[in-house]
């Protein structure tokens, strides 16, 4: 998992168009509904840190963790920059060990769990986070859905330029195994005004609602939400990101 962010982690900002400061106030409101005002958040699959930096400027105390060293000296380059302390740390979420330490909150952004491509790697990462939560303490996550990864992404292609750097996606959806291998190829400034090829490969698993309900009822918690993202309706079939909120037992 560490090493498809090796390449892609020094233009990730760039291609990700999300308003990350509009989703993080979308999760605190989540909380809110359910009756939490965190001033505590652990943020699993951190990337290049824009959500647990969203969330440490409304207030919260936030740990990210990544698998990739190179997200997390992104992210805490930015941290510098903004003048933002937040606490950056090279983890797996499946191996998730911060001792001494609970938090009313944990969150996985940007289909963080869709990189869990078998169910115990996902039962691995549910059962981190309930220890790692308090009592009554909510996990907040977001899953890219099968329209997204059967139709957008699927078996498509894509390409974009931008003055620096070009990069070729190509897309292969396994209905048998319900994983989306996805080839990035990029081409970015060498030596001499020559490109150099550079290529990383990303696997996500489609997980179904009744599946990831199953496990986590399996790990204690109780799904409390179901969304379409950025809303608080049910998803439809067209729906690209689920977001789920699940809340760990009071006692």
């Amino acid at each position: 998992m560490n090493a498809a962010y090796t390449h892609l982690a020094q233009f990730y900002d760039r291609l990700m168009d999300e308003d990350t400061q509009a989703w993080a106030e979308y999760l605190l409101t989540l909380a809110s509904q359910q009756g939490l005002e965190p001033s505590r958040a652990l943020d699993l699959g951190c990337g290049t840190g824009s959500i647990s930096l969203a969330l440490a400027q409304r207030g919260l105390e936030v740990v990210g963790i990544d698998l990739s060293p190179a997200m997390i000296a992104h992210a805490e380059e930015k941290a510098n920059q903004l003048g933002c302390s937040v606490q950056f740390l090279v983890q797996d979420m499946r191996r998730l060990e911060l001792p001494h330490q609970s938090w009313e909150l944990v969150v996985a952004a940007c289909d963080a769990l869709n990189y869990l491509t078998t169910a115990e790697d996902f039962r691995k990462a549910l059962e981190g986070v309930y220890r790692h939560l308090c009592p009554g303490g909510l996990f907040l996550f977001d899953l890219n859905s099968e329209a997204k990864l059967k139709e957008v992404y699927g078996s498509n292609s894509y390409a974009d330029l931008h003055d620096d750097f070009a990069y070729f996606w190509d897309n292969h959806f396994c209905d048998e195994e319900q994983l989306c291998t996805m080839q990035l190829t990029f081409f970015v400034p060498g030596p001499e005004g020559a490109y150099l090829r550079v290529q990383e490969q990303h696997v996500q698993r489609l997980w179904l609602p009744q599946e990831v309900e199953a496990f986590l009822t399996e790990a204690g918690f109780e799904l409390v939400g179901w969304y379409e993202f950025l809303t608080f309706s049910s998803p439809s079939e067209d729906t690209h990101r689920w977001q789920f909120a699940a809340r760990k037992a009071l006692r």
